[in-house]
């Protein structure tokens, strides 16, 4: 089934968390106790073929079709605007070139932006601490090297461009103190006229680097001892842990060793690989694709598509809390204020877990045959 889910509990060993990969347990918790008291949407990027691409929302427990817009682009990640509470913008993937915020009461777009010439985007943004300044990464194409392109928030009209330090930026994340962004640079050149393959896997280098969101002056960074482990998602826990998703690319490794894909970084300290059990780390596949965090459990999650598995580890003892067997996970988000975690998949399910035990609020699951969920999901409230 499925719905399948295991344990692992701190004070386990190594070697019973490893024999827990083989004991997949059932289970579900009743619904919510106390139902939201804000306005909350869950929304994602969808679509799967030229004509569906756009944005789509569902209420908790809606039963009935999603609510979409069509963008006529396929998007990425999608994040709820600070200044105009209804709006989200969705972020077209590479090599896209748009951006396009919609207002979820009516379905329509509000506006949106096109990258300058010679630029394209990596699919994700954020916004600065006063919401007034929106931050994407994008790649200089002649060059192949790595921005962060600075907007106007209201109007997105260009006011800034940046190094990113790095190749291939993908997600970025704004630090709690408002001052510094988060990069992952995946390392990887790509090229749109050569579509997704990777052009310098012999050379590649992937790291984290850490900017000031005033200027983008480098303030610090790191890379992993794996060369062909690439850095490419983010999230950062309120006391600015950040937890870090690997995509490994395993065809320019020259070996079949296991490697860890995730981790937690704090500055000033070396990352922190999440390495057991190495079994559970064999059926990510090499692959993880989204990360969240919830803040109450001190708990991350990381999702992989490729091993239809969501795995979580506690950021302070690096310990496997468990994991959830979903087909074709890759959305993950923090509930806000009810410590949960949101999974999404491609084939139009969207599931609740307590993020303490990992238990499934099964009356909560939301299930949309026709939906086609890209691979990042958010939670927008007070709509």
């Amino acid at each position: 089934m499925e719905s399948h889910l295991y344990r692992a509990k701190q004070a386990i060993t190594r070697r019973r968390a490893i024999g827990l990969l083989a004991a997949f347990l059932p289970g579900s918790l009743p619904s919510v106790a106390c139902e939201e008291k804000r306005s909350e949407r869950w929304v994602a990027a969808q679509g799967d073929k030229a004509g569906s691409y756009g944005v789509g929302w569902v209420a908790p427990a809606q039963v009935a079709p999603a609510s979409a817009a069509l963008t006529g682009f396929r998007g990425h990640d999608v994040l709820q605007h600070p200044l105009r509470k209804n709006s989200v913008l969705v972020i077209a993937r590479r090599p896209g070139t748009r951006g396009l915020e919609i207002d979820l009461l009516s379905g329509r777009e509000v506006s949106g932006f096109s990258c300058a010439t010679d630029r394209h985007l990596f699919g994700h943004a954020c916004f600065s601490a006063d919401g007034r300044v929106l931050y994407t990464t994008e790649s200089a194409i002649s060059e192949g090297l790595g921005r962060i392109a600075v907007r106007d928030a209201a109007s997105y009209q260009l006011l800034d461009e940046w190094s990113s330090h790095g190749i291939g930026p993908h997600e970025l994340r704004l630090m709690p103190d408002g001052l510094s962004l988060a990069v992952a640079n995946s390392g990887i050149l790509t090229r749109p006229a050569s579509g997704r393959r990777g052009l310098n896997l012999a050379s590649m280098r992937s790291n984290v680097s850490y900017l000031s969101a005033a200027n983008g002056g480098l303030e610090d960074a790191f890379e992993l001892a794996e060369p062909k482990a690439s850095l490419r998602h983010l999230a950062v826990a309120a006391d600015g842990s950040v937890a870090f998703a690997i995509q490994m690319q395993r065809d320019a490794a020259g070996h079949t060793n296991t490697v860890p894909l995730a981790g937690v970084h704090r500055l000033g300290s070396p990352p922190q690989l999440f390495d057991d059990p190495p079994t559970l780390i064999d059926q990510l596949k090499d692959y993880v694709g989204s990360v969240a965090i919830c803040d109450q459990s001190r708990t991350a999650g990381f999702t992989s598509p490729r091993g239809s598995l969501a795995a979580f580890w506690n950021i302070d003892t690096g310990m496997l809390v468990g994991a959830h067997a979903l087909r074709d996970v890759c959305g993950i988000a923090s509930t806000p204020g009810r410590a949960g975690f949101l999974l999404s998949s491609s084939l139009g399910e969207i599931r609740e877990l307590d993020s303490f035990c990992l238990q499934e609020y099964r009356a909560k699951r939301v299930k949309l045959p026709g939906q086609r969920w890209d691979n990042h999901l958010h939670v927008v409230v007070d709509v």
